[in-house]
């Protein structure tokens, strides 16, 4: 697990190399200026904390010969001792995971703690950058949350807070590239909602960030999909919505309707089964899933602030609408309109943010709360690179024969990929704001809020998902 040009440098430092030591930041504010820093714990159990056996370095010497030609005796001692020394000799500290960090600033640091092994800080590097997925990932979904936050709070009443977990849905377990991936992506999501279709991420959170209280850490409804719909026909749709109430005569499930025409479901199917679904212990959810959701959901433009819309098309109405007369509303303390709880509705595809926020946006103007609308999200949570954050780990400080040199890059020809320099000093201003400092003396680097993680094969200061989440929302407070 690591990146070709990694298996040399241990012989190429500088003769008398005794120490290195390295930074982990999201350089880039080209996308966003902040990150939610979340995922390392995984990568340190899974795998630094794995004991180095001695089949692992002659694995290395074999394929490292393959690769490269040739393996120089320096190299194989090299490997060889590390491999009797048992475990990574390394110290590395972080920002606790799930805190909010402006970007620029350190988010882990990590420095070789026997004088042998000073090498291994860089081998790990490739290892360990792997961190920027679950950590952008968060990151997307920090973006939903702030607007899910901010339109609830001019929408809806406190009593009902508690259903903002549930206002953006993971949909993402397709959308990935293997396995390992979904279940990080989706973990990630659920620190900041509850609502999840991605089973993996539980396995994931319970094997990794394990749970000390009785909270639910991930909540999903039965629902149908297209397939389902479509065993019975086109002629027979209707049956279908039927069979559905007969299998779920209490509780939330969630019925796809447009399968073939949401408007005739919602004016011919819905009114039939109204009594069906208001004598239901529960709730039916309406997914409608094709076209342009604002327009779907909210009727086409123009008609926000129509006051009677009595005689226009299904079409003009949108959806809410539509669910609206068929099944009534209360007006909350907001004086903003919530649909019957009896009744509810989700829209799965193509929930970019600009469009998920044009749509609450309509919603508002037409008096309808947040709450009404619950919107599920895959591929496009997922969306980014290592780039969407600049993600890199460099190295600032090292000791040659005992003597600390602080060290640094900076590429004339893009001075943004100038590293900072020396020891480093994380902490937060008197507002709450976090700052880094470099060229630190050893003394002021103790004093850094980056918290020791790992520390010579052993991890430390192990956090549970609860207390992920508690970071987040405390970083909430301070900003």
């Amino acid at each position: 697990m690591v990146d070709v040009y990694k298996c040399g440098h241990m012989e190429q430092y500088r003769p008398g190399t005794n120490k290195v030591y390295s930074y982990l930041c999201a350089r880039s504010n080209k996308t966003y200026s902040e990150c939610l820093f979340f995922g390392l714990q995984y990568y340190l159990q899974e795998y630094l904390s794995r004991p180095i056996k001695a089949w692992m370095a002659e694995e290395f010497i074999e394929t490292r010969t393959k690769i490269l030609g040739s393996t120089s005796n320096d190299v194989r001692d090299k490997i060889r001792s590390l491999a009797n020394l048992g475990y990574w000799p390394l110290k590395i500290k972080s920002i606790p995971e799930g805190t909010i960090v402006p970007t620029k600033n350190a988010l882990m640091t990590m420095e070789s703690t026997h004088p042998d092994f000073y090498w291994t800080v860089g081998f790990v590097e490739s290892l360990l950058l792997k961190v920027w997925y679950p950590t952008t990932v968060a990151t997307n979904v920090l973006q939903y949350r702030r607007v899910v936050d901010k339109q609830w709070d001019k929408t809806d009443n406190s009593d009902i807070k508690f259903l903002r977990d549930f206002a953006v849905h993971d949909f993402g377990y397709r959308s990935d590239s293997s396995e390992e991936s979904a279940a990080i992506s989706g973990a990630a999501h659920l620190i900041l909602f509850k609502g999840s279709d991605t089973v993996p991420a539980l396995g994931f959170i319970n094997k990794y960030y394990e749970n000390t209280n009785n909270d639910p850490i991930m909540l999903s409804v039965p629902a149908t999909e297209h397939s389902v719909m479509c065993s019975f026909g086109k002629d027979n749709e209707y049956d279908a919505f039927e069979r559905i109430l007969e299998l779920y005569p209490e509780g939330i499930v969630s019925i796809v309707s447009d399968t073939y025409d949401i408007w005739h479901v919602c004016t011919e199917y819905l009114p039939k089964l109204k009594d069906r679904i208001l004598s239901r212990k529960g709730k039916v959810v309406i997914r409608p899933d094709s076209g342009n959701p604002p327009d779907i959901i909210c009727g086409l433009p123009g008609t926000e602030h129509f006051t009677d819309i009595k005689h226009h098309t299904p079409e003009a109405k949108g959806v809410l609408r539509l669910l609206d007369e068929q099944f009534g509303h209360t007006i909350n303390n907001r004086g903003f309109r919530v649909l019957n709880e009896k009744i509810g509705l989700i829209y799965g595809d193509g929930q970019y943010l600009e469009r998920y926020k044009t749509t609450l946006d309509r919603m508002e103007k037409m008096g309808y709360a947040a709450s009404n609308l619950v919107v599920g999200i895959g591929g496009i949570l997922r969306q980014g690179t290592r780039d969407t954050l600049g993600f890199a780990l460099k190295a600032t400080h090292v000791e040659v024969k005992g003597e600390p040199i602080d060290i640094i890059k900076t590429p004339v020809t893009d001075m943004g990929k100038a590293s900072h320099t020396g020891l480093f000093k994380v902490y937060r201003d008197f507002d709450g704001k976090i700052f880094t400092h470099d060229q630190a003396t050893r003394y002021e680097e103790g004093e850094s809020i980056l918290e020791t993680v790992f520390l010579n094969g052993k991890l430390h200061n192990q956090l549970t998902f609860d207390q992920v989440k508690k970071n987040y929302k405390d970083s909430v407070c301070l900003i």
